[in-house]
């Protein structure tokens, strides 16, 4: 029993220790943040990366929050991933994943929408994608918008894995119902009815259709009720 306590007491020592070292080295200057390396696919301002961190030039990297710092960044509208390291002596390295814009999506007026779902403002000009259209609100998302705007994005992905052809005619995402979307197709609006239900099983029969040269131009398809596909104003 004392041999137990003799060790619990050497450990509890050797704990307190080692915190005191740690909390002695911090203090050093040494350590204090002289460098920030910010690794970014786009040309963003470094200065503007840095205050939006709320990393301080001059204080140690040990007493700066680099967890509140990744959030802080991750919050930026574009941004999808964000990952900080501290780097000897004094030095951060900030590493940043750029959040493209999938598709346009237009609430009370056009924003870009990213893969992880955030509404961002437009700065490419020449970007053409399919447009979103059918939402409500003012930019802000409920729980039904972001579901919409979740199947929105996979319905896009999934038409770029069965049929280039038709993701690139594809020009809206119109939800005209809250299970529902009317998707329409360049050159002559052709438009497709889906049901969220069975909507990979109608985009399958819609490539099968248009590769049979059946989808056409022009007219309507309703695909809502499973293996059925009604065509209307041809």
């Amino acid at each position: 029993m004392k041999r137990l306590i003799g060790a619990l007491v050497i450990v509890f020592l050797a704990l307190g220790a080692g915190r005191y070292a740690y909390y002695s080295l911090s203090k050093l200057t040494w350590f204090n943040l002289s460098n920030v390396e910010i690794n970014c696919p786009d040309q963003i301002d470094p200065d503007d990366i840095l205050k939006t961190s709320g990393l301080k030039i001059g204080e140690s990297i040990f007493h700066q929050d680099i967890e509140s710092a990744g959030n802080t960044l991750l919050e930026t509208p574009g941004i999808e991933a964000v990952k900080i390291n501290r780097k000897l002596p004094g030095s951060v390295e900030i590493n940043m994943t750029v959040d493209r814009i999938e598709l346009f999506a237009r609430t009370n007026r056009l924003y870009g929408l990213t893969r992880s779902l955030k509404l961002v403002d437009i700065t490419d000009r020449k970007l053409v994608l399919p447009v979103i259209t059918g939402l409500t609100g003012s930019g802000r998302q409920s729980y039904n918008e972001k579901m919409k705007l979740c199947y929105a994005v996979d319905i896009y992905d999934t038409l770029r894995l069965l049929s280039k052809s038709l993701a690139d005619r594809l020009s809206e995402i119109h939800f005209c119902k809250q299970d529902e979307a009317e998707l329409f197709f360049n050159p002559g609006g052709v438009k497709v009815l889906i049901n969220f239900r069975n909507y990979k099983k109608a985009l399958y029969r819609l490539t099968v259709l248009d590769l049979k040269g059946i989808l056409g131009n022009s007219g309507s398809f309703d695909m809502t009720a499973g293996k059925m596909v009604v065509k209307n104003g041809v």
